[in-house]
């Protein structure tokens, strides 16, 4: 086997994927991760998004930024999915081409698979589950994964206000869409996903690095009562790139 990347990685073999972690790495992710997520189970409450004093930008640091958001890549993450009045902390691997393409593999700590989805031009499949873990939540989580990647078409509708700038959108499926973008460099902070009334998926999304990925995201839909948030970390190396 190859030497393990600093920070972690994912091996499967039959019926089984197993994620190791260097502890350091997992502690300093996990006090990240949970700093996103509500306090308690009582419900699941998005955090209200923080928007600097300073002046939002304009249409032109937009453009460059979702220029350069999403590109494709590996990430090992690490983070909290809140669930039935559950915490349950996570770790796992995302490979990511497009938010129509890719394949996220969702483990326990301990390394035991929870599921393991692939998305590709026919939608989103299950391709392996652990006994008792919902596939309708594995999916529902894949899918909210898939639409915190998408960019909006064009910023035709970008209103620009005074501390943050957002664009309203309905997709093919008739979800309404809000992108808020906030701050000098105009990075996406917050996206607001309408599916019907009651169904609100709030993804956050902070700790961006100079490629133009967020370091860290989180979701929040209350209609499934379900949360998750979490951290990544790029993986660099040639073994992990298939």
């Amino acid at each position: 086997m190859n030497k393990r990347p600093q920070g972690g990685c994912i091996t499967q073999v039959p019926n089984v994927a197993v994620v190791w972690f260097s502890p350091t790495y997992i502690c300093f992710l996990l006090v990240a991760a949970a700093m996103l997520l509500p306090a308690g189970c009582a419900a699941i409450v998005p955090p209200k998004m923080k928007v600097g004093h300073g002046p939002t930008s304009g249409p032109a640091a937009i453009s460059h930024f979702l220029a350069q958001w999403p590109r494709p890549s590996s990430r090992l993450f690490t983070g909290t999915l809140v669930m039935a009045h559950q915490h349950i902390v996570v770790m796992g691997l995302w490979r990511f081409r497009s938010p129509w393409s890719f394949r996220l593999a969702v483990a326990r700590k301990n390394g035991r698979l929870l599921f393991e989805t692939r998305a590709n031009w026919a939608g989103v499949h299950v391709l392996r589950l652990q006994p008792g873990f919902s596939k309708n939540l594995a999916l529902a989580i894949s899918h909210d994964i898939s639409l915190a990647t998408r960019s909006p078409l064009s910023l035709g509708a970008l209103r620009v206000g005074r501390h943050q700038s957002q664009i309203v959108a309905r997709d093919a499926w008739g979800h309404i869409i809000i992108w808020q973008f906030a701050g000098s460099a105009g990075r996406l902070r917050q996206m607001l996903v309408r599916r019907h009334t009651g169904d609100i998926l709030t993804v956050q999304y902070g700790r961006y690095g100079l490629r133009g990925w967020p370091g860290a995201m989180a979701f929040y839909r209350p209609a499934l009562d379900y949360a998750m948030a979490i951290q990544f970390r790029r993986i660099q190396h040639p073994y992990h790139r298939r």
